[in-house]
């Protein structure tokens, strides 16, 4: 059986289709019921992931006696060398961006 490749912009279209299709068939208030569930579930495990990554940030922290910010800012701009501390205090500060990032879309 040969398999569809799917883009990434097919599949907010085939989502949207399939909303679309619950909605008219008279199901729009289990679609927004379920959708406010699952946005909630994903924030709350954006939350567990950001608690997680700020322990670690703060032994970086105060091992290196700097903020991540400052940190970051540094080793972009190639002032720090490339510990792997580094590389990993990075990678985390970049993830904890990202979480903000996705948990501030739900503010919009």
């Amino acid at each position: 059986m040969q398999s569809a490749q799917v883009s990434d912009k097919t599949v907010p279209n085939m989502a949207r289709k399939k909303i679309d299709t619950l909605f008219s068939i008279g199901a729009g208030g289990v679609v927004e019921n379920t959708l406010n569930k699952l946005i909630h579930y994903q924030l709350a495990k954006y939350r567990e992931n950001t608690d997680q990554i700020n322990r670690e940030l703060e032994r970086f922290e105060t091992h290196y006696k700097m903020t991540s910010s400052r940190f970051y800012k540094k080793f972009e701009a190639g002032e720090l060398g490339d510990s792997g501390d580094f590389f990993e205090w990075s990678g985390l500060y970049e993830n904890m961006l990202l979480f903000r990032k996705r948990m501030e879309l739900k503010k919009m």
